[in-house]
């Protein structure tokens, strides 16, 4: 899991970076010109300085099916401002410079609500979600929202795409139950339900044919 930085100056890179290390995060920042792209994984949180935004940047939408929180890093910080960043789509807004106590109050308080990737792996397999101790049925729409998080590791998927998944089940129910079933199989996976963004699976499914 990481942090991302686009556009920002280098300064607040250096103090981004600082408060990165003090909460155990990997900073990446993305760079088109040396072709520094942001790596495979679960991304946790990216700040993009608005005002200095390149058009081969990740668009927000693109961070947020990354997985993670979109922060706008503003030069001007105006009711203005802020209400077209959050129209946009980020999540937070802070403000340049960027100040080391209130990164890693954020950072924190992210890392926090945001569970570390699991390692267990479990199987799909002839309608059995499965781990090394249990086993349990699992239904269609169960397994194609599955299939669906399990495609896009460490990233967000939205409602929309998820209820479209379950062949258009209510996506609260069905993953509610996949969440009592996680449990019940000992399994330390968990799903993860972003406010107004999707969900994210946290752990690894494969699927094995029958």
């Amino acid at each position: 899991m990481y942090a991302l930085a686009q556009s920002l100056t280098p300064e607040d890179v250096e103090v981004l970076a600082e408060a990165c290390a003090e909460v155990g995060l990997t900073l990446h920042v993305t760079d088109p010109a040396t072709g520094h792209a942001p790596p495979p994984g679960a991304l946790l949180v990216s700040f993009h300085r608005v005002a200095a935004a390149r058009p081969d940047d990740l668009s927000v939408a693109d961070l947020k099916r990354r997985g993670g929180y979109a922060v706008a890093v503003l030069d001007s910080v105006s009711a203005t401002e802020v209400l077209a960043a959050v129209t946009a789509g980020y999540g937070f807004t802070l403000a340049s410079p960027l100040r080391r106590p209130r990164l890693v109050e954020t950072l924190s308080y992210l890392k926090t609500v945001t569970p570390p990737e699991n390692t267990q792996v479990l199987t799909l397999a002839n309608g059995s979600l499965n781990s090394a101790a249990k086993s349990l049925p699992v239904t269609d729409a169960e397994a194609g929202l599955l299939r669906l998080l399990s495609d896009r590791p460490g990233q967000i998927v939205s409602r929309e795409e998820l209820t479209e998944a379950t062949g258009g089940e209510d996506v609260n129910k069905v993953t509610s139950v996949l969440k009592q079933k996680f449990l019940d199989i000992d399994s330390g996976a968990k799903l993860l339900k972003i406010p107004h963004l999707g969900f994210r699976l946290v752990g690894t499914v494969r699927e094995e044919a029958g």
